[in-house]
């Protein structure tokens, strides 16, 4: 408490008022020796300084009955809220100093550190498009103090720590279904634009949802989703945003789209899918092009055999001639490579952009890329998949999305087909080479998980006369859609190859007419329709991923899929016209099902891991409607 010159008052018998501040967290926590400074509006030229005590109190005495401006340290404000974390709910109403604060006869504010601050702090590596500070913890871009009255009371300040989200990732070669949901995520978003005004672009997510803690992450594109955050001190945040769109280029032909961002840790670096006329075309054009250094092939410089088809690598090579955004001087190639030198690297990316994505690996594979991709099309021949097969890849495939079997493979394809139908999704790893004696063709790099409809098919003998009886076989009305991890552990990985070996002789034993019907072959899309299906959008691999999380999370609160799961657990159970192959190749992919829950143990054990799944289920956007 300070104390005035007589001198400079014109009645100092009016100076009988009092006001005390009490400033804390959200945890109760007091903010001890914060340096302040207070005004009185009766005498604006006089600026009362001092300290918090150690239950985080100030008070000033004879004062005007005018209102008084508090004003608190920027830096030394901004410094110590860094490290102050958030409650686990977000929000005035889950506040644990307010009602304690009333109850003692107390004025309750809750405020952000630009409410109160005498400035700005240094904000270190802070570029906004608008050229302003964050605006949920500056609502005010030239912050001036906090102004209250009357006087002769206490206010106590709740003060919102001055955090930020990030993502929670592992980095890790085990699958993560949260590593799945966020990259999809990201994956998803990477189809937005720039403009930090428009809701859901790629730097209103960062520069904006990322960065205001008042609630979490609700836009991503058009999507309302929640992803799985975690928050962290203000100066860890996501630093870098660039967003790069080719089309929007000046002097440059071609149609490429990616963000990457950086944070203290982490690299993240999303290639956009489908989205344009261009880009089909770019999927259509499918003249392979050696890899290696020979005269006539590319001598890429990271990928030293086997072959890439045309489209894909001039979409990814235009961007190696493009420069940072926010940086002309930069090369984006050299500026993620200057970025992910000292921290973890995640990429994904979404059908085109998941090849894309590929490729990116591929010249980063020295830095240890953490890949996940969502109906992706073939990109390398197997020279080139096996020299990538240490890359942490996992490739997800939602039940018959027709793009993974681009650029069309006939020979290949149609083996597939002939021994497992449409699930040969799941059975096709470079070794089925060694099978097929297919040679130097287009196949799939990474792991493969797989949103996979199964149905239950039952059989009777019907009479026609006396002597003659024939066997029918239909199809059942309960199905479910599973979760499939082959790659999990040895009992997946056994599970899988046995359900491969019923599936083989079921198919081997059913009419062209039934395989027809039950399992049509998937024909390649046309530039005409390659956009309309449905189960190649994006929205729906991230809608179903996040179900499937929020049920591991709260099976309680959260049961999409598993009521149906059980109703067809059930059925196959108790019916014993259920034919023999698919009852036991059912059963095994219920098996391999159940083993999901292991996909989350990694972020149950991680030291922010419980939180952030409790922020998850309990504030996620749009579960339900997401669905319909």
């Amino acid at each position: 408490m300070s104390r005035i010159d007589p001198r400079e008052c014109l009645d100092c018998r009016r100076l009988k008022h009092w006001v005390e501040f009490q400033l804390v967290d959200e945890q109760g926590k007091p903010l001890i020796n914060a340096p302040y400074g207070l005004v009185s509006w009766g005498l604006p030229d006089h600026v009362r300084r001092g300290t918090t005590d150690g239950f985080g109190v100030l008070r000033e005495e004879n004062l005007s009955a005018h209102p008084v401006i508090l004003s608190i340290h920027a830096q030394s404000l901004a410094d110590e809220m860094e490290q102050r974390p958030l409650r686990e709910i977000r929000g005035e109403a889950a506040s644990m100093v307010k009602p304690k604060a009333e109850a003692e006869g107390h004025q309750y504010h809750y405020v952000t550190i630009g409410q109160i601050s005498d400035g700005l702090p240094v904000l270190d590596d802070w570029n906004d498009p608008k050229k302003i500070p964050p605006p949920y913890h500056f609502p005010d871009p030239e912050p001036s103090g906090y102004t209250v009255h009357p006087l002769n009371q206490r206010y106590v300040l709740e003060i919102c720590p001055f955090r930020a989200w990030v993502l929670q990732l592992h980095h890790q070669k085990e699958y993560s279904i949260v590593n799945a949901y966020n990259q999809c995520l990201m994956s998803v978003l990477a189809y937005a634009g720039g403009d930090v005004d428009t809701e859901g672009s790629v730097t209103h997510f960062f520069n904006r949802q990322m960065v205001d803690v008042s609630a979490l992450p609700y836009k991503v594109e058009k999507l309302s989703a929640t992803p799985v955050v975690y928050d962290v001190p203000f100066s860890e945040r996501y630093t870098r945003v660039e967003f790069i769109d080719s089309s929007n280029i000046d002097g440059v032909r071609g149609d490429t789209q990616l963000f990457y961002v950086a944070s203290q840790n982490d690299v993240i670096v999303s290639w956009r899918g489908t989205a344009s006329k261009e880009d089909i075309l770019t999927d259509a054009t499918y003249q392979p092009l050696g890899l290696d250094c020979d005269e006539k092939a590319l001598c890429s410089g990271f990928i030293h055999s086997g072959k890439v088809h045309a489209g894909f690598w001039e979409a990814f090579s235009l961007v190696g001639k493009l420069r940072v955004p926010s940086d002309k001087n930069q090369e984006i190639f050299p500026d993620i490579i200057r970025l992910v030198k000292s921290k973890r690297l995640f990429v994904c990316g979404h059908s085109l952009g998941g090849a894309l994505a590929l490729l990116h690996c591929a010249q980063l594979k020295e830095y240890d890329p953490c890949f996940y991709s969502y109906g992706m099309p073939r990109v390398l021949t197997l020279s080139a998949v096996r020299e990538l097969a240490d890359i942490i890849h996992y490739r997800h495939v939602n039940e018959d999305d027709p793009i993974p079997s681009l650029p069309p493979e006939k020979n290949l394809d149609n083996w597939l087909y002939d021994c497992w139908g449409p699930l040969g999704y799941l059975f096709s790893p470079v070794e089925l080479l060694d099978v097929t004696n297919s040679g130097e063709v287009f196949l799939h790099h990474g792991k493969i998980v797989h949103f996979c409809k199964i149905n239950l098919v039952i059989e009777w003998l019907e009479e026609r006369n006396p002597s003659n009886y024939m066997r029918l076989r239909t199809t059942l009305p309960t199905k479910t859609k599973l979760y499939l991890v082959p790659s999990l552990n040895r009992e997946t990985e056994n599970n899988l190859k046995d359900a491969g070996e019923i599936q083989k002789r079921f198919f081997k034993q059913i009419s062209k007419a039934d395989k027809a019907k039950w399992f049509p072959l998937n024909e390649n899309p046309t530039e005409k329709d390659a956009l309309g299906f449905h189960d190649h959008r994006s929205r729906n691999y991230v809608r179903y991923i996040g179900a499937r999380l929020a049920e591991l999370i709260s099976p309680d609160k959260y049961h999409f899929f598993r009521d149906q799961e059980q109703l067809f657990e059930k059925t196959l159970n108790e019916r014993t016209d259920i034919v023999s192959g698919i009852r036991q190749r059912d059963a095994l992919f219920l098996q391999i099902d159940h083993q999901l829950k292991q996909t989350l143990i990694c972020t149950q054990q991680d030291k922010q891991g419980p939180l952030a799944l409790i922020r998850y289920v309990d504030n996620a956007v749009g579960i339900e409607e997401n669905l319909s």
